[in-house]
């Protein structure tokens, strides 16, 4: 199983292998939670939220950071 994470050289999302704890989370739906709501991308950035990180919005939408 892989993850998606930003990769700021290429512009582009690049798959990276899962630890087997990560997997294990996924498949139980365990200790996960998505941060938000933020504003926009910067209100995302200011609170911590690291490129290639998924965050929702105030309408629920979830997003990428990508700068």
């Amino acid at each position: 199983m892989a993850k998606l994470v930003f990769n700021p050289i290429t512009g582009k999302m690049d798959k990276v292998a899962l630890t087997a704890q990560e997997a294990e989370d996924i498949r139980t739906g365990a200790s996960w939670t998505l941060p938000g709501p933020y504003t926009n991308e910067s209100a995302a950035a200011t609170a911590g939220i690291q490129i290639g990180q998924a965050y929702y919005d105030n309408g629920g939408t979830v997003r990428v950071r990508l700068t």
